[in-house]
């Protein structure tokens, strides 16, 4: 009906040569935006759009982005050691980065999946501590880092080891440093070979973990 917005189509048309993206309006009424750099030609004509996955699913979609952070760690964490030397922190913050979020996101897919609620934390200890409520037993535990939250860790030693931009790992990795500049108190470490090896269990334990509660929850 004329003034009724229109829904987007099942499938999008490709986008003509040189072009970056477009803009479809309602009406039918398409803008073309050209690519501002050159171009090289590589994966010519390798494309692919949001629309089917923001139909699943929040579930599905937290427990696909963790696999694809997971994943993007897993690529990262290869092409530093490949770096071998030339390795530098920052490589070493953005694995970090990608296995904390990705973390994050199979916690609450987990967690919407069978308690039909959404977690707003980012903090993994919460994250864990929910989890575990909702999926007791061994078949559904993984070794994860970041589960002891800072209060504890503080309690264990008995003076405030953690602090500033240190008790929010995401924010650690991403930034390396608080709002006022100030940068982590403590000196981290990244072993890539560690790393590959931990990152590859998660991805084989995660799978198990999700097939599990589909199961359980479709059963």
């Amino acid at each position: 009906m004329p003034g009724q917005e229109q829904e987007p189509p099942d499938q999008l048309p490709p986008l003509p040569e040189g072009v970056s993206e477009a803009s479809v309006f309602p009406g039918g009424k398409v803008i073309y935006h050209r690519y501002p750099f050159p171009r090289t030609g590589m994966w010519e004509g390798l494309t692919i759009n949001s629309m089917s996955f923001r139909q699943l699913p929040p579930q599905e979609r937290f427990y696909r982005l963790s696999c694809a952070y997971l994943h993007g760690g897993i690529v990262l964490c290869e092409r530093a050691g490949d770096s071998e030397s030339q390795l530098e922190w920052p490589a070493a913050s953005v694995c970090y980065y990608c296995l904390n979020l990705a973390t994050e996101l199979f916690y609450k897919a987990c967690i919407l999946c069978v308690g039909h609620e959404l977690e707003r934390s980012h903090e993994i200890s919460k994250l864990q501590r929910r989890y575990e409520e909702l999926l007791p037993g061994e078949e559904y535990k993984f070794y994860a880092l970041w589960a002891r939250s800072p209060e504890n860790l503080n309690d264990v030693v008995g003076f405030e080891l953690v602090r500033g931009v240190d008790r929010k790992p995401d924010q650690l990795f991403r930034y390396s440093m608080d709002k006022n500049g100030t940068p982590s108190a403590g000196i981290h470490f990244f072993t890539p070979g560690v790393f590959f090896d931990y990152t590859k269990y998660l991805r084989i334990r995660w799978s198990e973990i999700w097939a599990r509660i589909s199961s359980k929850v479709d059963g």
